[in-house]
């Protein structure tokens, strides 16, 4: 059982997302409990299926019916709480357990006033939340203390948390890079993507890199900085002057995915979201969403549900659409030929990746 400190900041993450149109659940096992599976202090669900139609969906994921059926009731958010003194190791251990439930967005919450033994939970797990992203890669992952999570929802403004159904009016595919083979493989799938009433987007791109560029061109400049900072780049590895990056595109690698499916969070979340950057004070800066919001970089927040990535050859190029597709999306179907299945297999084996799934095209 928790403790009564922790047991009391855990109802108030339950409420809240029950006021803010999820369902919220306490102490859940995501995961098969015949091994070692974290129980997560809180988890918001939103169940898809009351709003769209994801039964047109399901004969692409037949081979993976366990990913379809998260889909259905989605973990749009996780919660590990420490409502007292913790250790540094547990704290990397919520951190892990996070990302081992591939939620949405992710929440680490302490109580640094109740810490009586060091006083110091708070401070501790910022360098720890900057250590595992440095180490495990970027997540949507806020790191906060109680009070912060107090004048958030001491402000927050509880509007409409509908989900809306979208009329879909999906353009023609053109061929992105010279590529037109996939265009008669994407036909044969409209009728699939049309009919779910989520947002059909092609070739589409996460707005992170964007983010990024704008909260380091906001820092100062010096000959090393910019470099650190991708803000000054060389052409060819022999110039003698680097070339001042103008725009997000000429300082990082930006990916774009065939098919994106989705839907706009409700604006009730958006708000609280924004209510945190402000009680994060400057640190809300380490929180790329939170300072698109406060930028107005951000006007909805999509959720990139059902990616989709059309090969019509088996090679490297394959490879790389299953590492975007993973990295930028809730999970991905590998459109492409029976062969292409090892591919995949392989990266589950070896880098873990198993939000993918394939689906066979017609010969």
């Amino acid at each position: 059982m928790p403790k009564d400190s922790t047991l009391e900041i855990q109802n108030m993450v339950r409420l809240l997302g029950e006021k803010l149109g999820f369902t919220a659940v306490m102490e859940e096992r995501l995961h098969s409990n015949n091994i070692y599976a974290p129980i997560y202090d809180v988890v918001w669900y939103l169940e898809l299926d009351k709003f769209f139609n994801l039964e047109s969906l399901r004969p692409l994921f037949s081979h993976r019916l366990d990913l379809f059926k998260h889909l259905q009731k989605l973990p749009i958010a996780g919660f590990e709480i420490e409502g007292s003194t913790t250790s540094s190791k547990n704290q990397i251990s919520n951190f892990a357990n996070l990302y081992s439930g591939n939620f949405f967005y992710n929440f680490v919450i302490v109580n640094n006033d109740a810490a009586t033994s060091e006083n110091d939970t708070y401070r501790r797990g910022v360098k720890i939340n900057n250590y595992f992203k440095l180490m495990a890669g970027f997540r949507n992952v806020f790191f906060l203390d109680k009070k912060h999570l107090d004048i958030a929802i001491d402000k927050c403004k509880f509007g409409t948390n509908e989900l809306s159904f979208a009329d879909c009016k999906i353009g023609d595919r053109k061929g992105f890079g010279g590529e037109n083979r996939s265009i008669n493989v994407f036909n044969e799938l409209l009728e699939n993507l049309s009919n779910t009433g989520l947002l059909v987007k092609q070739n589409w791109s996460p707005e992170l890199s964007k983010i990024l560029y704008r909260i380091n061109s906001k820092c100062s400049s010096d000959d090393y900085t910019d470099f650190v900072l991708h803000k000054k780049y060389y052409n060819q590895p022999l110039d003698e002057f680097p070339i001042t990056s103008k725009n997000a595109t000429a300082s990082y690698y930006i990916p774009k995915l065939d098919v994106v499916l989705g839907f706009n969070l409700p604006e009730s979340f958006k708000d609280f979201l924004f209510r945190l950057s402000i009680a994060l004070g400057e640190q809300y800066v380490d929180y790329p969403i939170l300072f698109g919001l406060r930028e107005k970089m951000i006007t909805d927040l999509f959720v990139p549900l059902v990616s989709i990535e059309i090969e019509t050859s088996i090679n490297k190029h394959l490879n790389g659409g299953i590492f975007n597709m993973s990295k930028n999306s809730y999970c991905g179907i590998l459109v492409t030929e029976d062969d292409a299945h090892s591919h995949l297999q392989f990266f589950m084996k070896e880098l873990g990746i198993n939000n993918i799934t394939s689906y066979c095209m017609e010969r």
